[in-house]
Formats: C-alpha cells, structure tokens, sequence
C-alpha cells in the first residue's frame, strides 16, 4: 500500500474521490455516484483500465460492488459525408459497425480512425464520450475486476512464461502500431 501512495495519480484520485482507502474505505463518504474510466481504445488503454480496475478492486472494493465504476467507449471511427450544413456525421465503435456505415455512406465518405482520445476535438469528445445522452458506459461487475486482477498478475508478474502466452493469444501488432510506418 506504501508504494501505490508514492504514485501522484493514484494520491489525486483517492482525494478526489474522497472516500478513504483500503480498510479506510467509505462508500457513504464518495464525492461522485459515478467513477468512469475514459482511456484509449488501444492495448496501451486496455492496460491503463486493467490497472485502474485492479486498484479499485483491490482498494476500493464497496465502490464496484455498489455499482459505481464505469468504463466509457470512445468510438474508433468517424465516417462523415457532405459539406456545411448538409454534412452528416456519424461514429462507429466495431468494425462491423464500420462496414454497416461504409455501406449506408457508399462512395465519397470520408473516414476518420481515432487512435487515442487525443485525436479527437473538445466537441466530439464532448458529443461521442461524454455526454450523458450519447455516451456507451459499461458498468463493471467484480466478475470483470477479478479477470483485470488475473491479467495484471499475469501481465506484471514475476513469470514470463504466462505473459509471453498471453501475449502471444491476444495482442495483434500491426506495423502501424510498431512505428515501422
């Protein structure tokens, strides 16, 4: 526990939320109804939720089995057609999701492919991710913390073999992504 308490983040976090931790832990006490995870739609981001996920179910535990975290999903394309006011946007969070579009767009689209949060402006942010009625929140159950639990062991693990396997089974590398292009 010293050493999560080292971490700035984590520090602004649990006064933020202002709850307690650990054993100190008090839902009656909690800042917010809602705690959302908002990171990237990428490995990188998937890591970051595995281990906000793991903090909460190892540190925050009566935050999760109330229901109060949340993992938001920001779309990975924006497919838009059209110019000014006759311009129509719209997102996709698959790629399913994305060929239905290709489809109803047909030629002249333009297609967008958010690789992080960041490429996005404040108003599709805002639009997409953000806003109450637009938003998709996946409302996380201890079941999904206990697998965020397993994965970081794996994941941060002394062992390398069963971070080598699970790597091997569920990263794609394309070489985009490898900086090679």
């Amino acid at each position: 526990m010293a050493d999560i308490l080292k971490n700035e983040e984590i520090n602004t976090m649990i006064y933020t939320i202002g709850a307690g931790v650990g054993s100190d832990f008090s839902l009656e006490d909690a800042n917010y109804d809602k705690i959302i995870i908002m990171t990237d739609a990428d490995t990188d981001g998937a890591h970051i939720q595995t281990l906000l996920l793991t903090f909460f179910y190892r540190y925050m535990r009566p935050l999760v089995e109330a229901g109060h975290v949340y993992i938001a999903l920001p779309p990975l394309y924006k497919m838009s057609k059209g110019k000014g006011k006759n311009e129509v946007v719209e997102y996709a969070w698959t790629d399913g999701e994305l060929e239905d579009l290709r489809k109803k767009f047909g030629k002249g689209a333009m297609l967008q492919r958010y690789k992080g949060l960041g490429e996005m402006n404040a108003d599709q942010l805002w639009e997409t991710t953000m806003n109450p009625e637009n938003r998709t929140l996946i409302r996380v159950t201890i079941d999904d913390l206990a697998r965020a639990e397993r994965r970081v062991n794996v994941l941060m693990g002394d062992k390398v073999p069963p971070r080598r396997k699970w790597i091997e089974d569920n990263v794609k590398f394309t070489l985009e992504e490898s900086g090679v292009f």
